[in-house]
């Protein structure tokens, strides 16, 4: 046997011997007699024989482990096992555990003791009625948990409990069947267990055994107070002698002064219970109980168990107060056990610990009570000396010093009244005399500073209102002494003297005040008032004196008169006194250092005679005054003292204040002076304001709200009216001048500076806030709104703001008579409109506009007419755009603003003017400046428009499904028939810009409501009548919109055929020179047919067709007939020409050439300002007619003659689109739709043109920097074509003239400036990217473009060329930075293809980031020294470290890539040339290796390139492998000049292999065959260099020597002669 086990062995005895050799209380069984109880940690393990799963064996095996994880885990695997069974718990498995169970559920850790209470009730379920049976063994432990100090081990028991006895009352029952099991556990825990029985001391710390002891003794403890609460005493009855016995352990009682705290707690408690429970019981063992908490632990450490100490104590004194007399035993007196108790204070107790410890005393025999004055002292020094300990908590001192005052005065009523002076004078009194007079040395006896009800109760304390009575005078004297004695004002100490006096005065009040309010207040009140006379007389001789200066005595007259007036004045001569000094003295005072204590004076003599002309007076001094500080310290202490009386009206009446306020306020509006005392003024609780006053300073402070310096002091002043005094404001505001307020607060709100915008909205809500009730303010606040709708200029309020307003002073459940003001005004809203319905519209809206042509048909105003100035708001909004985007705001309020109570004409009214405004509204979105309706164009205003546009269609389409709803057939109700009809009814007659404008918009709203909401065909007759009736009207815009609100309905009429067959018929024979107008006319209203009638051009006849085109096509030709005709000529043609694409004939011929003519004889793509000969419509429709023939060329079966005249003009067209594509660079299209949708088509028209037709590619460089992204696009388009094809016979031309190639000067010239993160700060990616920065970019694309497809030669001149420019650190600077590499933050580009791009697949913003990092990769790719160069050279310390990281990861990878790939395919190029050449290159990709080999006479020389993760920022490697032919030397002449051809000249990986071959080729060239060996290379690896001086022939050195060798001569191999190494 090891020492280990030897060991072992004999500690286990030793715990077993102290196991059984414990006490057991009332068991005396011999030590190794009995057996261990089952929470023994030496109980014998459980017999898992029975188990058939091996695995469960394990699991309790685990569980007898001494590591708490592992039976955790345990316990988890067991708790799974049971709930995975599907058949009832082995036998086996319920033994094993219930024999394991109690020891489980004490363990240390929490986890593992909360687990097993867990699994017990999973096991007890799963068991079912078998549990019963175990329930003996188990029951103690289980219900034990219950009172685990942990809670959530306490959770985990009622839990598991309640899994199996759902009710309390089931557990009641557990308690009452298995009570004998349950107390038999908790006496053999109390009684035979010890720390060292419960852990095994060689593995568990002595403070974790003690832990667990405690655990388990009080749980124990606890568990047996349970019994005795909660059973019925027949219950108890059956096991009385175990309770007697239980009760009668003496051990049980000792535990009382156990050092554990939860033990104490649990038997403190146990002990409550068995008074209650047991009395008979506790009253036989009152000398235990009187030995163990009286004797011993009274002098014993209660800390955390305290107040139930004191509680069980105080409950056992009421009922057996013979255990403090008879049944006490010990040596020690039990007073004293009980002094040595209170001198330990709460022991950290809780509050209630004090009020407990005066209901012990309450109880407490007569006989413990002292009965002198020297036993009561040392009583209540113990007492007092607890109290005052350091340790006791500051909370708990209040409760403290009340129990000490109340158990003095308990003591007092058993002693004579002499000793009752004698006590309270030692013990009592000091707290009065600390109180009144603190001091360092009686500091003890200091009550809480908030606790000074306590005085009341020391004052009714025994004799104490007689020994106040005979000390009260000495401490008035000694308090006026203090007053003649205070510092002077040059002393340093002068301030804290004085405050001392206040304070001193203040505390005299409070005592006097407290002994007077209790049951005896005549003994004393003559003895106070007597002071109290003292103390003034003193108090206002030496204010007197001493010109005001001691303000501490005038404080102490102030702090009497407001604390008691008729203590003071119970002396007449007090009261003539100080009505004297009221007079007299206190107004020429008023200045003085005591001015705020002098004022409370004179307002507590406010019912003085003399009152009113001493405030007067001190009025008048303060207000002569300079201006200083103390001057308006003193002013606001007269007027704002919280002791002006009520009712006081003597500052408002008076002038020479309301003028100085009002001079104050105008100080403090210029910045001059602070809001302070205005605020305070405002606070006082008395009207110091005139009414006229109010309105004079409001109204300052109106005005200057709209001075920009002023504001911010004006609302600070605001912010104070409303904070202080809200009736001041409400009462301006319905004045004239209230409602300029509001209108300059809301202006404020909108203001540039964020602090004054916030301030002012934070202002105007508050002041909507006051006017929610009044009907007076909220009509001014509706018409500031009216006058906002109305007005527009630089000063008015936004849209958002009027609506806000408006929301505030509406109440849900309003009717529109209560809110009709907060809608626009119809009249003010027609007035607003009528500038813009008077305007002619743009020619170019025949594009976009729902009539087509018909633009071109409004007629210009007469010359006669001046046109109104239209005003503005800040935003360049006019009133009439203002008023729809209010009224749209409005209804999309909700419920706020009921639109249904909205009477119907006004409904109808809105609808109309909100349709004409959508229709303005979407001329001027897509084409600036086409009405003005806004005047302002950048990208927040268009998103304004665009977002009113869609909200005010939504308006719209729900009004017309409401009046949808109204269209009832049958029932009397207008019908759709009748509501359109007055709808269009409304269209103007005539040609004017308005006729017009109700045309599209009436048109539009009649078109939606019958696609919404359908049609009764039985009306459709009276449309066709109505239709051919408005014909014969000749009118021009009421016919336009007939046709497009009817268009669903006509569709397929026959009336509507025959009108397109007589227009056609008409204009076939009509005169373009002498019918220009009519014409126009006609054939605008047969292009509204024939693009809105679906088909209809298949009506007209073959043959009328064929002869109205041949007549209109000279119109296309003739150049000088007006652009609005040959639009409208080019529209019907696209229309009407694939119905005749079976025509051969000249008129295809005619119009192509006719539409190239046109087209290079354009000059400008933009709007003529001065009539309607924009080229734009013109341009658009002879687009579509090209495309429209294209089409017709690409069909199935296409007309010979079109195809054949197609290809004739391809050229001549080519070259009109070309000239089409230069002019439109003039003008901008991001605010012009029209242009932009041109520029589109023509974009797609180009796209599709063979590139031999496209030629002078140096002419569209400049295109690329043009405003039209279609225009941009397109130019590099052509570009990005024709440069790769022209570099091939570039290349040709270089190397036959032996010039030097330069990229072209017009694309240099466009990459010469490169942009700058700083100027693009504030550009706008939200649409697209910056027009200029991607004509900057493309053009770097095709700077690329020229290298990627030269040869070798031209390449490298490129290059230099860029060199020599230095354009390319622009780009590279501007890259990094704009991709965050200046700020440490690179873009991840990593889910970007980098090696191509395709423009606008990506946000704005990232489409940049991907078109940068693709430069970024060509630029590695085709210029990698001059970019490794920049890198080098880079100043800007954040791109040098970021960037080689970054390139590693996103852009050095398919940069080794692209490299390793043309080496391989230039390698396969070689190899197919000559399959058996000598030179060979393997690669290897994912090394990133090439290997190149140069085989001589089967030996290899070979080199291999590595490149670095980083390649090309960094530096490729270069290794020699195998070295044969050449020395050293020149090896590492050869490798250095490979890497320098990949590091110095461009990074060209085939370069280096090149040279490595030239070099490999020329060492070898002119060699000849050793003439012994007959090989070039020797087994030296060197050739032949041994030459004979005769023959001339060359020889290795080693085969030389070795033929001297073996031929015994040193004669030349081949002639014989001697070998001369000459």
């Amino acid at each position: 046997m090891s020492k280990r086990q030897l060991k072992a062995q004999a500690s286990a005895a030793r715990a077993a011997s102290s196991t059984f050799a414990s006490g057991f209380g009332a068991s005396s069984a011999p030590a190794f007699g009995v057996s261990s109880t089952p929470l023994s940690y030496v109980t014998e393990p459980p017999d898992l024989s029975a188990i058939s799963d091996p695995n469960v064996v394990v699991y309790f095996r685990n569980l007898s482990k001494k590591d708490s994880t592992t039976k955790a885990k345990a316990l988890e695997d067991i708790q799974a096992y049971v709930a995975s069974l599907r058949e009832p718990v082995e036998e086996g498995v319920l033994e094993a555990w219930i024999r394991m169970y109690p020891r489980t559920s004490i363990d240390n850790a929490k986890a593992v003791r909360q687990s097993a209470h867990t699994l017990q009730g999973h096991i007890a379920v799963a068991a079912g009625k078998r549990t019963a049976k175990y329930m003996p063994k188990a029951v103690g432990a289980w219900l034990s948990g219950l009172y685990d100090a942990d809670r959530s081990v306490t959770e985990a028991t009622q839990n598991s409990l309640r899994q199996v006895f759902n009710t309390p009352e089931k557990i009641q029952s557990i308690r009452k069947a298995y009570q004998q099991p349950i107390l038999e556990y908790c006496r053999d825990a109390i009684d035979r267990e010890t720390p060292l029985t419960l852990s095994d001391e060689r593995t568990v710390s002595p403070d974790d055994a003690h832990a667990k002891y405690s655990r388990v003794v009080s749980a124990c403890i606890a568990l047996a107070g349970s019994l005795l609460a909660n059973l019925q005493p027949e219950d108890l009855s059956k096991l009385r002698s175990e309770y007697e016995s239980l009760l009668g352990d003496k051990k049980l009682w000792d535990f009382a002064s156990h050092s554990d705290p939860s033990i104490r707690r649990s038997l403190h408690r146990f002990l409550k219970t068995c008074i209650y429970k047991q009395p008979e019981a506790v009253q036989a063992n009152l000398e235990n109980l009187s030995k163990s908490y009286l004797s011993v632990a009274l002098n014993s450490d209660q800390n955390g168990s305290v107040y139930d100490y004191v509680d069980a104590l105080a409950l056992l004194t009421s009922e057996y107060p013979a255990v403090w007399t008879e049944h006490y035993k010990s040596k020690t007196a039990v007073d004293r056990r009980l002094r040595q108790f209170l001198k330990k204070g709460s022991q950290f107790g809780p509050r209630e610990y004090w009020s407990r410890l005066l209901d012990l005393f309450s109880v407490l025999p007569k006989e413990m009570l002292p009965s002198n004055d020297a036993d009561a002292a040392e009583l209540l020094s113990s007492l007092h000396a607890g109290v005052i300990r350091k340790d006791e908590s500051r909370s708990n001192l209040e409760a403290a010093h009340k129990t000490y005052i109340q158990v003095a005065d308990l003591v007092c009523r058993t002693m004579s009244e002499q000793d009752q002076m004698t006590l309270l004078k030692e013990m009592v009194l000091p707290i009065i005399s600390q109180y009144l007079r603190p001091s360092s040395e009686t500091s003890d006896w200091t009550i809480p500073s908030n606790s000074s009800a306590l005085i009341s109760q020391v004052a009714t304390v025994g004799s104490m209102p007689a020994i106040i009575k005979q000390t009260w005078p000495e401490i008035a004297q000694l308090f006026v002494n203090d007053i003649k004695t205070s510092a002077p004002e040059q002393s340093k100490d002068y301030e804290k003297s004085q405050s001392a006096l206040i304070k001193q005065a203040q505390r005299i009040a409070t005592v006097q005040k407290h002994a007077l309010s209790k049951d005896r207040p005549d003994s004393l009140r003559d003895t106070f008032a007597g002071a109290c006379s003292t103390i003034v007389a003193e108090a206002l001789s030496a204010v007197k004196n001493r010109n005001g200066k001691p303000y501490g005595a005038a404080g102490a007259v102030a702090t009497l008169l407001h604390a008691d007036r008729s203590l003071v004045f119970a002396d007449e001569k007090t009261e003539q006194l100080l009505n004297e000094f009221l007079q007299n003295d206190l107004p020429n005072l008023i200045l003085s250092s005591s001015s705020s204590q002098l004022v409370d004076i004179l307002y507590c003599m406010s019912d003085s005679p003399n009152f009113k002309g001493a405030w007067t007076a001190c009025l008048k001094k303060t207000l002569m005054e300079t201006e200083s500080p103390k001057k308006l310290a003193v002013l606001e202490a007269i007027l704002t003292s919280p002791r002006i009386p009520s009712g006081f009206d003597l500052a408002s009446s008076d002038s020479e204040l309301q003028a100085y306020v009002k001079s104050n306020v105008r100080a403090a509006l210029q910045g001059l002076a602070e809001w302070d005392s205005f605020s305070r003024i405002l606070q006082s609780p008395s009207q110091i304001l005139s009414e006229s006053t109010t309105d004079d300073l409001l109204s300052f402070m109106t005005q200057s709200l709209s001075v920009s310096e002023e504001a911010p002091s004006a609302l600070q002043g605001f912010r104070q009216v409303i904070k202080q005094s809200p009736s001041l404001l409400k009462s301006f505001l319905e004045t004239e001048q209230g409602s300029s307020l509001l209108q300059e607060l809301l202006l404020a709100s909108e203001s540039p500076s964020d602090g004054i915008a916030q301030e002012a909205t934070a202002i105007n809500s508050s002041i909507q806030t006051l006017l929610s009730a009044g009907s007076e303010s909220k009509s001014s606040i509706f018409g500031v709104i009216q006058r906002g709708l109305r007005e527009a200029s630089s000063t008015s309020v936004s849209v958002e703001t009027l609506l806000d307003l408006a929301k505030q002073l509406v109440k849900p459940g309003d009717g529109f008579d209560d809110v009709a003001a907060a809608f626009p005004a119809i009249e003010d809203w027609n007035s607003a409109l009528e500038p813009f319905l008077d305007a002619t519209p743009r020619s170019s809206l025949a594009i976009t506009n729902p009539l087509g042509g018909g633009v071109y048909l409004v007629s210009a105003p007469t010359s006669a007419s001046q046109p109104r100035k239209i005003t503005r708001d800040s935003d360049g909004y006019s009133a009439a755009y203002r008023t729809a985007q209010y009224l749209i705001k409005v209804v999309r309020a909700g419920d706020t603003f009921p639109i249904e109570e909205v009477p119907s004409d006004v409904r109808a009214t809105y609808l109309r003017m909100i349709a004409l405004t959508l229709e303005l509204a979407s001329d001027n979105l897509g084409l600036a400046g086409a009405n003005n309706l806004w005047a302002a164009y950048n990208p927040e205003v268009e998103t304004d428009a665009i977002t009113f546009i869609s909200e005010a269609q939504a308006f719209v389409n729900e009004e017309l499904k409401h009046l949808a709803t109204l269209w009832v057939e049958g029932t009397g109700t207008p019908s759709l028939l009748s509501w359109a009809t007055e709808v269009l009814g409304q269209v103007q007659s005539g040609h004017s810009a308005k006729a017009y404008y109700t045309a599209r918009a009436f048109g539009v709203l009649v078109s939606s409501v019958i696609e919404s909401s359908g049609w009764n065909k039985s009306h459709t007759q009276d449309v066709q009548d109505n239709l051919n009736t408005l014909r014969r009207s000749k009118e021009t815009f009421p016919l336009f919109a007939f046709l497009k609100g009817y268009n669903e309905l006509l569709m397929a009429s026959k009336t509507c055929e025959r009108m397109c067959n007589e227009l056609v018929a008409d204009l076939t024979g009509l005169d373009i020179d002498t019918h220009a107008e009519d014409a126009l006319r006609q054939l605008v209203l047969l292009n509204i047919l024939l693009y809105s009638q679906e088909d209809i051009a298949a009506s007209i006849a073959k043959q009328r067709l064929i002869f109205f085109v041949k007549h209109i096509i000279p119109w296309l030709q003739n150049l000088e007939l007006p652009l609005p005709i040959r639009a409208e000529v080019c529209r019907a043609l696209t229309a009407l020409l694939p119905s005749m694409e079976d025509i051969y004939g000249e008129h295809w011929g005619d119009i192509l050439t006719a539409l190239a003519s046109a087209w290079s004889n354009t000059t400008e793509l933009e709007e003529n300002e001065s009539g309607m000969d924009s080229p734009i419509p013109f341009v658009h429709a002879s687009l579509k007619l090209y495309a429209q023939l294209r089409v017709l060329v690409g069909s199935e079966e296409p007309n010979d003659d079109l195809v054949e005249i197609w290809q004739e003009t391809e050229q001549d067209i080519a070259i009109g689109l070309i000239n089409l594509l230069k002019h439109s660079q003039h003008f901008p299209d991001e605010f012009h739709q029209p242009l932009k949708i041109v520029n589109d088509v023509l974009a797609r028209q180009i796209a599709k043109v063979p590139l031999k037709h496209l030629e002078a590619s140096e002419e569209l460089f400049p295109l690329l920097y043009v405003e039209s992204q279609p225009v941009q696009q397109t130019a590099f388009d052509i570009l990005h074509k024709q440069i790769p094809a022209a570099q091939e016979q570039i290349s040709i031309d270089v190397a036959i003239e032996k010039t030097t190639a330069r990229l072209p000067e017009e694309l240099l010239s466009l990459i010469l400036e490169a942009p700058t993160a700083t100027a693009l700060a504030e550009a706008n990616f939200e649409r697209s990217i910056p027009l200029p920065l991607r004509g900057y970019l493309l053009s770097w694309l095709l700077v690329f473009d020229h290298l990627e497809h030269a040869s070798f030669k031209v390449k490298n001149d490129y290059i230099e060329h860029i060199r020599e420019g230095e354009y390319l650190p622009g780009l590279l600077s501007f890259t990094f930075d704009f991709l965050g590499h200046s700020h440490n933050k690179p873009t991840d580009v990593s889910k970007l293809d980098i090696t191509t791009y395709s423009p606008d697949l990506e946000p704005p913003k990232r489409d940049t980031e991907w078109l940068l990092a693709h430069l970024y990769y060509l630029c590695l790719l085709y210029v990698p020294s001059l970019t490794k160069s920049w890198w080098i050279d880079c100043k800007s310390r954040p791109i040098v470290v970021t960037l080689e990281p970054w390139t590693q990861k996103a852009v050095s990878p398919p940069v080794i890539t692209a490299a390793l790939k043309s080496v391989t395919d230039w390698a396969d190029a070689q190899a197919d040339e000559d399959a058996d050449a000598p030179f060979t290159v393997r690669v290897a990709p994912r090394a990133r290796e090439i290997t190149a080999s140069y085989t001589v006479d089967e030996q290899t020389m070979s080199m291999r390139i590595t490149l670095p993760p980083a390649f090309p920022l960094a530096n490729a490697n270069i290794e020699g492998l195998n070295r044969v032919a050449v020395n050293e030397q020149k090896w590492q002449s050869w490798l250095r000049t490979s890497l320098g051809a990949i590091t110095l000249f461009n990074g060209s990986l085939i370069d280096a292999l090149t040279t490595f071959k030239r070099n490999v080729e020329g060492a070898l060239k002119g060699q000849t065959e050793c003439a012994i060996c007959y090989s070039i290379v020797g087994s030296d690896k060197k050739v032949p260099d041994k030459r004979c001086s005769t023959c001339k022939n060359l020889f290795h050195g080693g085969c030389l020597f070795k033929w001297f060798r073996t031929s015994g001569s040193s004669s030349c191999p081949l002639c014989r002669n001697a070998f001369n190494y000459g």
